[in-house]
């Protein structure tokens, strides 16, 4: 994970805190206060933006969190200003299940060509003719059970696969933010994740009642200093 950085832009209506080394930006307004953190993640599924959210409700009537209602905006490289997905559960769930999909498929043509070819042996002898030459004779046979016990693991290997991405899955969903009522004097806390771009500014919006809550962040990749420049 790489922290990113709020950007105040000595907004009074913000202010910070750090938890175990990361930065929240917090806002209240209106009885609600909302805080966030942003990071940038990366996993053997890919890159993100993945912002943690505070929500507290001290109104006198009950808030509603709604996922499609948490927005990013990105001001590129390039100078121009593109929207990026930000996955709700369902979405990042199914996106999880297709990169799964096409691992199992691989996986699984991997070791069903293996496991085909497990039963079959190929020996090789050498002769000798008469005149003192010598020739290879290659020689095929089949093993029923060979083949039979490279099919069962092979079997029992994409069973354990299948349970471990589904596990994963489950551990990815813990935390993850969804459509939540929020009563007077409770708190939610949770995260989400942004489909990742390379830019320089990160605006995250978030619509809570009749609020608009929106955080800046710095995400330009900072170049590494010249060690004989101090």
């Amino acid at each position: 994970m790489w922290a990113q950085t709020f950007i105040s832009e000595n907004d009074t209506t913000a202010f910070v805190e750090y938890n175990d080394g990361k930065q929240w930006a917090y806002r209240n307004i209106d009885g609600i206060t909302v805080g966030m953190t942003n990071e940038e993640f990366k996993d053997v599924y890919g890159k993100y933006y993945q912002v943690g959210f505070f929500i507290s409700n001290n109104q006198d009537s009950t808030l509603t969190f709604n996922p499609e209602e948490v927005f990013a905006d990105l001001l590129s490289n390039k100078g121009d200003t593109i929207s990026l997905e930000v996955y709700t559960n369902e979405k990042f769930q199914k996106k999880l299940k297709k990169a799964q999909t096409w691992s199992m498929v691989l996986y699984g043509l991997s070791a069903g060509f293996n496991a085909a070819s497990a039963g079959y042996r190929t020996t090789y002898s050498t002769s000798y003719s008469p005149n003192g030459y010598a020739y290879t004779s290659i020689n095929s046979s089949y093993d029923a059970n060979a083949a039979y016990q490279a099919n069962m693991a092979t079997h029992i290997q994409l069973q354990t696969l299948g349970d471990r991405m589904k596990n994963d899955r489950a551990v990815r969903e813990q935390g993850y933010l969804k459509l939540n009522s929020i009563h007077p004097g409770d708190a939610i806390i949770g995260y989400m994740n942004i489909k990742h771009k390379k830019g320089k500014q990160l605006l995250v919006s978030i619509n809570i009642g009749v609020q608009t809550f929106s955080y800046l962040w710095d995400v330009e990749k900072k170049k590494k200093k010249d060690k004989n420049n101090h």
